[in-house]
Order: C-alpha cells, then structure tokens, then sequence
C-alpha cells in the first residue's frame, strides 16, 4: 500500500514539476500583450505634435485623399470666420499596423480621425510563416469574450495563455516584402485579414479611449481593371477553353451569347478572377450595372496578386463600422455609383480627382453636421 501512495505521489509530484516547467517556459518566451499580435516594432514612433483638430491616416490611398484636405476644410469652414485645419500623416507603404503604431506616438489626439487605407496591408511581412497556426489558435483564445476580460483586468497571464510565436521585429521603415510562392500567398491570406480587423478594431478602440470621433472610409476600387494573377487552383483546361469561347463570341458581337456561357462558366467554377472579370465586364456592356459590380467585385477579391485593396478589405471595413457604430464614409461606393457616367479613374488606383471633390463635400457636410458648425 505505501508503495502505491509513494507510486501516486511521486507521479503528482512529477506532474506539478512539468507543468510548472511548461507554464514557467511559456512565460518567458512570451511578452506581456492583450492583443497576440505577431509581430513588434524595434523603436518607438518619434512623438508627433498635432497642429489641426482633424487628422487624416492611411497608406498611399490616405496620402492622395490627404491632397484634397483643403477643399474638405472649406466645405466644413464655410460658415466659419477662420478656416478649421487639416492634416494628414498617411504616407505610401505605411499599412494600418504602422498607422497605429505611428498614432500611439500623438501626445494629444484630433477631435476628428479619418482613416483611408488598406491597399498595402500586404506589402510587408508582419508574421512568420511557418507560426500560422499558433497565430490562429492565439487569436482564437483572445476572441473568447471571458479570456479578453480576463488578460485586460490581468496582462500578465497573456504571458502563460499564449502559445509562443517567433515574432517579427519590424524597423522603422517598412521592407518591401512578397510571399514566395502561390500556396504562401494563399496560406498567408486569411492570418493578413485577420490581422487587419483586428487592427481596425483597436483603431476603433483607441479613439473611443482618447475620444476622438473616428471615421472608417472604404478605397475605391477601379472595376475596369483585369485581376493580375488567376490562382492555379481556380484554373484548368475547362476554364480556358470557356474563357476562349467567350472571347471569340465577344470577337463575333454575340455579345449575348458571350453572357450566357460566361454566366454559366462562373457558376461552373467559382474562384477564377478572369472568368469573373470578363463575364463582369460583358454584363456591364449589356447594361446589366448591378450584377457586372457585383461580379467584379468579387474579381478583386479572387485576385491571386496582392497589389491593392479589394473588396474583402472594403466589407471588413464595413463590417467593423456597422458593428462598433462607427461613423463609415463610403467612399467606393460613392465612386461606383458615377461608374457608367463618366471615366471614373485616371489610373489603376486612383479616381479622378472630381471624385475627391464630390467626396470631400459629402464628408465635409456630414463633418460639419456633428461638429454642429
């Protein structure tokens, strides 16, 4: 009988040495974080001094939307004796995570935060490969409203509940960063989106704490651009061979005809950009508006190359704002709804800037409105 006790005690104690190994381990390889975020920054961002009460961030998207602050200003300042000032931090390269990073630097906060982005949230890389799944599983855990409560009224425990991630140390400068292969990119997608709502969450987070008066913006996208690279798992010789005989009836001004085989080929095979694209564009021609955006819509967002926002970044956009009751400027629809009208961009990104225009007053009036000016 004491050889059994002495068996059962020797195996607890055995027990509590190797989880208090296992928790003692884990706590020194993880940094104390509420947010298991992947990724660190080596420096702090140099502290900015605000000189406006309306703030513009983003990426190369914000830093053209920031080229029409003074028409914005005078929409807002047109019953004013002194103008209101704007001012913009975006600049090209700098992704929503470096947005952050950068406003955590701001001593005072603007009264007023407009966010126009999400066209480069791929062009640095943020996380180790190879740690996908310890990324998810973390995300996982924080997601559960009863281990959030629990590691904001205790940071520490983050520590021990986290599984540990080699995280990227990302410098002051972004570095220009593309997956090596197809199934990288692939596999990297859904951790980038993840990402990226959660990014937009603490954006949204950090205003209410500095009460600031946020307001999320959608990127234009410009419809009459073809998708850059077809996944290979959305293509085969079926698809092609379609996507030919859709071409030649174009070729043919059976322009119907082309719309039904088209139709039919993107049901047949859901995932393939150019099939979507070109049946988008063939309804766009036969007047068929509703269904060609819709359509193209969906081509960015099965766009195998990440070079710009898609249309899964505008809807977690919106998302976001609808769930956190967040003020959202629509700006792609905005553009979207002229897209027949006239020619809507003057290159692959950008609109033209009669569509800033339309924007800044829209915005500027809505601005004014809850500034009660």
């Amino acid at each position: 009988m004491k050889k059994v006790l002495s068996g059962i005690l020797v195996s607890i104690l055995v027990l509590i040495v190797t989880g208090g190994f296992f928790i003692l381990n884990r706590y020194r390889k993880n940094p104390e974080q509420i947010v298991p975020y992947p990724y660190a920054f080596t420096q702090a961002a140099p502290g900015v001094k605000l000189e406006a009460p309306i703030l513009i961030v983003g990426d190369r998207m914000g830093d053209y939307f920031g080229k029409f602050k003074s028409e914005l200003a005078s929409v807002i300042s047109a019953d004013l004796e002194k103008p209101i000032r704007i001012q913009s931090l975006a600049r090209p390269g700098q992704g929503l995570h470096r947005t952050i990073h950068q406003l955590k630097s701001v001593t005072q906060w603007p009264q007023i935060l407009i966010y126009q982005g999400a066209s480069e949230e791929f062009a640095e890389n943020k996380f180790e490969f190879t740690e996908i799944r310890k990324i998810a599983a973390n995300f996982g855990r924080f997601k559960d409203e009863r281990i959030e409560t629990l590691l904001i009224l205790y940071p520490w425990l983050s520590r021990i509940v986290y599984e540990p991630v080699r995280r990227v140390r990302l410098d002051p400068e972004p570095v220009a960063f593309e997956a090596a292969s197809e199934e990288e990119f692939l596999q990297r997608l859904d951790t980038e989106l993840l990402l990226f709502e959660q990014q937009l969450t603490e954006l949204v987070n950090l205003s209410k704490n500095r009460n600031s008066l946020l307001v999320l913006t959608t990127t234009p996208l410009n419809l009459d651009i073809p998708p850059k690279k077809v996944c290979e798992f959305a293509t085969n010789t079926d698809v092609e061979t379609g996507i030919y005989e859709v071409r030649e009836k174009i070729k043919a001004n059976d322009v119907k005809a082309a719309y039904a085989r088209s139709q039919k080929l993107s049901q047949l095979f859901s995932g393939n950009a150019q099939l979507f694209f070109i049946h988008g564009q063939i309804a766009k021609r036969l007047g068929y508006l509703d269904e060609a955006k819709a359509i193209l819509r969906k081509a960015t967002a099965f766009d195998c190359k990440a070079w710009r926002a898609t249309e899964v970044q505008n809807a977690i956009i919106r998302k976001v704002a609808e769930k956190h009751r967040v003020l959202l400027f629509d700006f792609a629809l905005l553009v979207e709804n002229e897209w027949t009208l006239n020619q809507t961009y003057f290159d692959e990104l950008h609109p033209q800037n009669l569509y800033y225009d339309k924007g800044m007053e829209q915005l500027g009036l809505v601005i004014k409105s809850i500034l009660k000016l």
